[in-house]
């Protein structure tokens, strides 16, 4: 037989463990177990503005959805409280009943708007009872169309008039294809009024930003042509279009009269992001170059979010069959494009730093809702706007990762154009002495010739070195090569900074003089050629003399392209070389040629 003493130490070990396990189920954040208690009444005093309900709420599931108001009403008895985390009975499937007790105290005015500050709950019938029967029955939720609610408000909101002195039970019957978030507060209309200001001063504020981003990627579409801007696009609109959706605010104030718009916007915008994102990583990842088969699962998830959505707005699925594809394809942007990111990143490319970032923060926002839809997390104004916070950095740091490709574009761009230039100056250019070569000379006339008039005229001379063959002889080809140098330097020391200077090969020299009055003037300069060559050379420690032969054409009097005038010039400089050399003769169209 069992001693009082040994009874008391096992009742009390027994208490002992009891609060044991209570304490560590509120440690790890589960539920207490539900007790059925007779409700606490909630006590309406005008001397506060804004009332959180859920302490006192009571529930009552109703699977096969069969009851009315009258049926509850008679089980109030089996009504237990929520348990879970607070306001928030995460995904249901079942029709939910919602019990408040209400006591509005003598001298009280009794004026409230109950407030269910959630937008997305589809269908909800308040039942207002004094006296053990149904005094007043009120539809909300966005299956209502806008223009019925009882007053015009993003969330869901109804004016009651209590009678003051009387005991009431506020009664609501939950239906909704979304996760049963049921935020229950009773406020005044100024505080209510205070609330909705801000609530619409910050989500215009983040439609703001999001509508700046949308502008900015489409201006810079226009001007560059690169889809990743219009991937961006679509992305960031959709997402703004979400949270305006997921907020209220679109039926409020965009798509009040479209009751389809109203409950399946959420669901379809996310759709349409997720195409533009999975498309937007594919290319500015450039995951085709990695990886070709990631880009193809990229892109067959970006179909497959469109496929899903079409068929969603051609009513052929239903909300809850979108929402479960919006939950299985939304990982696969981090789930695709991460190894992609990651092999980036190990090259140091800045457009996987950023997009690698914006994950980071929109992961933490993703996770927070995720945890609020399963009604794992009390729903609060943190969980409720994580995601959206998440979001718009994310597409913030995306706008960066644009940027970044953007630089490494233009950085390109500019090492493609350097390389080029230096290919065309290889093969416009003599590599001896840096002045223009047989084809460099080519352009050069073609592009001073059409310039040339009668009172403004082109000079072509060819130049020809005498007694070059000895020095190179006597010296050797190292000597000739730095005279070659020497006497390129000569040359653009004696001519105008706009005259060209080009070398067709061994000792052969082209100058070409533009904007000359007249035929004296082209003599002048030619002689000063000439001159110029009196003085020697000094070469490796040695002096060497050469000197210059020079023919000469006029254009437009001796020819009208480059062919004619260096045909003259060549043949006046043979000419002079048969004349004694160290002279200059013109190679004139209309008569002959014709000495200095």
């Amino acid at each position: 037989m069992t001693s009082p003493v040994s009874c008391a130490a096992l009742d009390s070990h027994r208490r002992w463990f009891t609060w044991a396990c209570l304490l560590l189920m509120m440690m790890m954040g589960l539920p207490l177990p539900a007790r059925a208690v007779a409700a606490d009444r909630l006590q309406l005093s005008d001397a506060r503005s804004d009332i959180d309900a859920w302490a006192h709420v009571q529930v009552l599931s109703d699977p096969e959805s069969q009851w009315q108001v009258g049926d509850v009403l008679t089980r109030l008895k089996d009504f237990q409280p929520p348990g879970g985390r607070h306001a928030n009975l995460g995904v249901r499937r079942d029709v939910v009943w919602m019990r408040v007790p209400l006591d509005v105290p003598m001298h009280e005015s009794g004026q409230w708007l109950l407030d269910l500050n959630y937008p997305s709950l589809d269908d909800v019938t308040v039942y207002l009872v004094t006296d053990g029967r149904s005094v007043r029955e009120l539809h909300l939720g966005r299956q209502v169309p806008f223009g019925e609610r009882p007053m015009p408000s993003r969330s869901h909101v109804a004016p009651l008039r209590l009678e003051p002195g009387q005991e009431h039970e506020l009664v609501l019957r939950v239906k909704t294809a979304s996760s049963m978030i049921v935020p229950i507060r009773f406020m005044k209309p100024d505080a209510f009024n205070a609330r909705e200001a801000t609530v619409q001063l910050l989500q215009g504020v983040a439609a703001g930003i999001g509508l700046c981003l949308l502008v900015y990627s489409l201006a810079h579409w226009l001007s560059l042509r690169d889809a990743t801007f219009v991937q961006y696009a679509l992305s960031a609109s959709c997402i703004t279009l979400f949270f305006f959706s997921y907020h209220g605010l679109g039926s409020q104030h965009l798509w009040s009269g479209s009751s389809w718009l109203n409950v399946n916007m959420a669901p379809f915008s996310v759709l349409l992001a997720l195409v533009g994102g999975l498309l937007f990583l594919d290319q500015a990842l450039g995951v085709r170059d990695l990886s070709p088969l990631l880009s193809r699962l990229l892109r067959g998830a970006a179909l497959a979010a469109g496929l899903v959505a079409t068929a969603f707005a051609l009513g052929l699925i239903g909300y809850r069959q979108a929402h479960l594809a919006g939950t299985i394809l939304g990982p696969m942007p981090v789930l695709l494009g991460l190894p992609a990111a990651v092999a980036r990143l190990r090259r140091g490319d800045r457009v996987a730093l950023y997009i690698v970032l914006g994950w980071g923060l929109y992961a933490v926002g993703i996770a927070t809702m995720a945890l609020l839809l399963r009604g794992l997390v009390d729903f609060n104004d943190f969980t409720n706007h994580a995601f959206q916070a998440g979001a718009l950095l994310e597409m913030v740091m995306w706008l960066r990762a644009l940027g970044a490709r953007m630089d490494e574009t233009r950085r390109l761009a500019e090492s493609v154009g350097r390389e080029r230039e230096a290919l065309r100056s290889l093969a416009h250019t003599d590599a001896l002495t840096g002045l223009p070569n047989r084809r460099g000379l080519a352009l050069e006339i073609q592009a001073l010739l059409p310039q040339a008039t009668a009172q403004r005229l082109l000079a072509v001379y060819l130049l020809d070195l005498d007694g070059f063959k000895a020095v190179n002889d006597r010296l050797g080809h190292d000597a000739g090569d730095e005279l070659l140098k020497a006497v390129a330097q000569r040359l653009r020391a004696l001519l105008r900074n706009r005259d060209v200077v080009a070398r067709l090969g061994g000792d052969e020299f082209v100058v070409l003089a533009g904007d000359l009055p007249s035929d004296a003037d082209a003599r002048h300069l030619g002689t000063k050629l000439l001159e110029g060559f009196k003085a020697p050379f000094q070469i490796n420690g040695q002096s060497c003399r050469v000197g210059l032969t020079i023919g000469y054409a006029l254009g437009p009097l001796d020819g009208h392209d480059e062919g004619s005038l260096l045909k003259r010039a060549d043949a006046a400089m043979y000419a002079g070389k048969q004349a004694g050399k160290h002279c200059m003769k013109r190679g004139a169209a209309s008569v002959g040629l014709v000495g200095a």
